[in-house]
């Protein structure tokens, strides 16, 4: 008979956690893990992934707070980042997968990283080991994923059934990440049963247990894809009302802001937030993706969604680009500050403000423009990302370190992309740097009034810019 190796018999409370996949949301949730007195193992599927923070801390993406949270636990060795999982799964009791879920031909999310972590999990792991999933995922996916580690199992030498699945979904917005695991959100744990190992770890990140929420898989999983459904329709819901203020000639700004008033601020946006040069980014995209998983009525409802904010897209371009070619061949220079469409984070990937500053740039395709580069770019985070995007015009850009290099001698400013503190730009000196007066705020998140006051005028979305201020291009000392 077989004996149970020694790490099986260890406590679940004085086995470490493990995170498997250093995402964002995966570094943040080890850090705060750790940061909660918990022994903490975190590794990628990717070696090289791992080894990028190994070697550099060289994070994923932004999260406002995270280089610090990890740099600390790591520095208290209370968070080790290991080259491969295999240690996680041999020495772990609760393990979080945070890994990605691209999509699959038919345009649906892929389980295939998930699946591939969980069959080596019920094949190395001790008995009673959690694997909680920590990502958006279709309907039945945990279901599923528990039928796979229960197959894999059958394959173990000792005949345990290791690994119990259960669901742990990310509802916390970018930007907020570490706030909210800290303390301010909620932990849904869609579970069929009570684990030692899971109520361990929980015992530990809400005392008080007021947090947690247990509910069954599929609930759980309901509560991701309506809660990512929720981010889509506000970012969409959002577009419309810039349109409709465009044709009311009303600040689209004000309208939201009045809607929110009217609607007792239970609405998931604000003032200011999730509006922009078009909904977008590598979030919307997966949100739809999911989303579409529950489509059975036609025509589809996301589709339409999808259509209509493909067509918001095309009216920015087609308000946007003839004021920036008309700056551009009176010999004025183009101020562009900002992409990302989540503040605080470095995210370009499938975001509408790359394509619009890719639509500006196409005379320029393979070939540098004559005389001077039309455009100053400044990103707070997220520009090696903007030069590998921006490959093919990049000979049109001046990558820019701060603000004010970007828009020295800018006959206009384009803002298509938020961060912390970007009000701040509003001074006397931004006035006497710019060879023009106009700023274009595709987000609205700027003070009109302030700017007034400088002698700069702040055009918003879809607002007339047939006066657009001073041309040309003059030389500032």
């Amino acid at each position: 008979m077989k004996t149970k190796p020694e790490t099986l018999t260890q406590h679940p409370d004085q086995a470490p956690v493990g995170v498997i996949g250093l995402t964002v949301t995966g570094l943040a949730w080890a850090a705060v893990q750790a940061e909660k007195g918990l022994e903490v193992l975190a590794s990628d599927a990717d070696e090289d992934t791992a080894a990028g923070i190994q070697e550099e801390l060289l994070l994923p993406g932004v999260e406002p707070g995270l280089e610090e949270a990890v740099r600390k636990q790591i520095e208290g060795q209370r968070l080790t980042v290991l080259s491969q999982p295999r240690m996680i799964y041999r020495r772990c009791r609760f393990i979080t997968l945070c890994c990605m879920t691209p999509r699959s031909e038919d345009n649906q999310p892929s389980l295939r990283f998930c699946e591939s972590l969980v069959r080596q999990a019920a094949f190395q792991c001790p008995e009673d080991t959690v694997i909680a999933v920590k990502t958006v995922l279709p309907p039945g996916s945990i279901r599923h994923l528990q039928q796979l580690a229960d197959e894999a199992a059958k394959d173990r030498d000792d005949g345990l059934k290791a690994v119990h699945v259960t669901a742990l979904p990310e509802l916390y917005d970018d930007g907020h990440m570490l706030r909210a695991m800290r303390g301010d959100g909620p932990l849904v744990v869609g579970t069929d049963a009570r684990y030692s190992a899971l109520e361990s770890v929980l015992s530990k990140l809400d005392e008080t247990g007021r947090r947690i929420l247990f509910c069954t898989p599929e609930e759980a999983e309901a509560a991701a894809v309506s809660d990512a459904g929720q981010v889509a329709f506000a970012q969409i819901l959002a577009n419309y009302f810039q349109d409709i203020a465009a044709h009311c000639g009303a600040d689209s700004g004000k309208v939201a802001e009045i809607l929110l008033k009217a609607d007792q601020m239970r609405r998931r946006f604000s003032a200011h937030g999730y509006r922009s040069a078009g909904s977008g980014g590598r979030r919307l995209a997966e949100e739809m993706a999911n989303l579409s998983a529950f489509e059975t009525d036609s025509p589809s409802m996301v589709k339409a969604m999808e259509t209509a904010n493909a067509a918001h897209y095309e009216k920015v371009k087609a308000w946007l680009l003839p004021v920036v070619q008309k700056q551009i061949a009176a010999g004025g220079r183009i101020a562009v500050l900002g992409l990302s469409n989540a503040p605080g984070t470095d995210d370009l990937r499938e975001t509408p403000a790359v394509e619009l500053i890719k639509a500006m740039a196409a005379p320029y395709e393979d070939q540098a423009p004559e005389g001077f580069k039309p455009f100053a770019l400044y990103l707070p985070w997220g520009m090696d990302q903007a030069k590998w995007r921006l490959f093919r015009t990049r000979d049109a850009f001046e990558f820019c370190t701060s603000v004010a290099d970007a828009t020295k001698n800018a006959a206009m400013v384009l803002i298509l992309g938020t961060w912390p503190g970007m009000g701040r730009m509003l001074t006397p000196a931004l006035a006497k740097r710019m060879a023009g007066n106009l700023i274009i705020d595709t987000t609205g998140s700027l003070d009109k009034k302030k700017a007034a006051g400088l002698g700069l005028r702040a055009a918003v979305l879809f607002e007339t810019l047939e006066d657009s201020g001073k041309m040309g291009y003059t030389e500032k000392a």
